[in-house]
């Protein structure tokens, strides 16, 4: 069983950082679509009409997607002149509580998300630009990366009681 719970775990591992690596090809291609528009409006004087649209909707996939890999690489933003003050044993309960408070969080956020991205879905909600991007898409973004980073915190929850398993064990 513990072999099975260390396995799921690490599953998840490698779906934050996948979520990561997704992120990075949509930075790069951030990157270029803001390049292009530079280009195009100040080299050229012929703007583009999708570089804002498509520039939010990347930064939204960035920031989401690679929320997970910030979690389990542990570069959240922390209180460490509070928390280093606190005995071990007490750092240790307030990162489980505040992990779990953490976790209630995003679940809140998965599931408000996906009920938003449905009524986009079932509504046929498209953006207002001249892209007509069907809106279910961008607005699916936040309730996936929010499972990721969810899974990611029940990774680091887990660990947390109770702490990793070798396979020999």
């Amino acid at each position: 069983m513990k072999i099975f719970l260390n396995q799921l775990l690490n599953l998840f591992e490698r779906l934050s950082r996948l979520g990561a690596v997704l992120a990075e090809i949509c930075l790069v291609l951030l990157l270029i679509l803001v390049f292009n528009e530079v280009i195009a409006r100040y080299v050229l004087n012929k703007p583009t009409l999708y570089s804002v649209e498509l520039s939010e909707y990347l930064l939204l996939f960035v920031a989401f997607m690679a929320a997970g890999w910030v979690m389990q690489n542990e570069r959240h933003v922390r209180m460490h002149s509070v928390i280093n003050l606190m005995p071990a044993k007490v750092r240790h309960l307030l990162d489980i509580c505040t992990s779990s408070i953490v976790l209630v969080f995003c679940l809140i956020l998965v599931w408000e998300g996906a009920e938003a991205s449905v009524m986009a879905f079932a509504g046929g909600y498209h953006s207002s630009s001249l892209l007509n991007v069907p809106l279910w898409i961008p607005y699916a973004i936040i309730p996936i990366g929010s499972l990721i980073l969810s899974l990611q915190i029940l990774v680091r929850i887990v660990r947390l009681i109770w702490p990793p398993v070798s396979p020999n064990n």
